[in-house]
This record gives C-alpha cells, structure tokens and sequence, in this order.
C-alpha cells in the first residue's frame, strides 16, 4: 500500500538549532550509517526515552 501514511502516524517537523561541533558529529553517524541526522536523533531519543522507563 503505497502513498502517505495515515494521519495519525505522520511525522512533526521542528525546528532544532544544533552547536556546530554537535551538528558535525550527528552527521558524521548520519553518514556511517546511511541515514538522515533526523533518524540519529530520534534513535537517541527512543534510547533515552526506554531508559527512563526502566
């Protein structure tokens, strides 16, 4: 089933201002793996979020 996902489940852009040094390493990861700077991000902050759960 091609096309937009459901309403429900699309994703919020935001706006996030990053220090260079911290940009440069995010896409450095981004880059490793592929991806975007916006999967690391969420990744990290999926991590952080089932740690707290623990």
């Amino acid at each position: 089933m091609a096309g937009r996902p459901p309403k429900k489940d699309k994703k919020v852009r935001e706006a996030i201002y990053f220090e260079p040094e911290l940009l440069e390493w995010l896409q450095e990861k981004a880059e490793k793996q592929k991806c975007t700077v916006s999967v690391i991000v969420n990744q990290m902050a999926e991590k952080a979020k089932e740690q707290e759960g623990e």
